[in-house]
């Protein structure tokens, strides 16, 4: 994805055309598979929602740095749960209080690096993902801002933030592949990207796939 964000012109454009973009028809299963872990591809492939799984909600949110999209993961504190150190979206479990999915994302985006909503505006959203190991669905939200954020974490969850030039750090030409070991010896291949010395796999590089290939979309049909 090449395209200039220097103008207010261009990045006007640029978001009119995402937003469009996000209303038709998704790439889902097809661009979550290209960044499947082996263990996963089958389930994937099913593209099923269980009822019985929780639900949750995150935000993707995107600016302009230095003329180039960019967007942010957190890398979470170490904690007894399957996510735990891992990179993620800001976002997390619906709550009572939370009057849709949208809510919950602007929540916890809010909580987790401290953007502000109304600085911002919320584009539309990506495929519902199941995350098996966690039992959740998550309803991924894109939102755009005209300038780079005032980050704030919340070091309670919050290890560290890391910016992504999507131009250049997680395009498909960027695919690794590592095999990792956890605890009880267990050992999964899967593909992701090197983002912040940090490799980024599972349901976030899926959802990052996915977004990589909404945003191919835009450009080509806008230059």
């Amino acid at each position: 994805m090449d395209y200039n964000f220097s103008t207010s012109l261009g990045i006007q454009l640029f978001t009119d055309q995402l937003k469009a973009e996000l209303a038709l028809e998704l790439p889902s299963t097809a661009a979550h598979l290209r960044l499947a872990p082996e263990m996963r591809v089958e389930d994937i492939k099913t593209g099923r929602l269980p009822a019985h799984a929780m639900e949750s909600a995150v935000l993707i949110l995107l600016y302009p740095k230095n003329a180039r999209l960019h967007t942010v993961v957190i890398l979470r504190n170490e904690y007894d749960g399957v996510h735990s150190g891992q990179i993620s979206l800001p976002g997390g479990k619906k709550e009572d209080s939370d009057i849709d999915f949208k809510a919950t994302a602007l929540r916890e985006a809010r909580e987790e690096i401290g953007v502000v909503p109304d600085k911002f505006e919320v584009l539309g959203q990506l495929s519902p993902f199941y995350v098996r190991p966690s039992n959740y669905i998550i309803y991924p939200f894109i939102a755009f801002q005209n300038e780079q954020p005032d980050f704030l974490i919340d070091t309670t969850e919050v290890q560290r933030i890391i910016e992504i030039d999507l131009q250049k750090d997680t395009t498909y030409e960027k695919i690794e592949n590592r095999t990792l070991t956890f605890k009880n010896n267990l050992k999964v291949t899967a593909p992701g990207f090197v983002v912040g010395s940090e490799f980024m796999w599972g349901a976030t590089a899926m959802m990052f796939s996915e977004l990589i290939q909404v945003l191919k979309n835009v450009t080509d049909k806008i230059q």
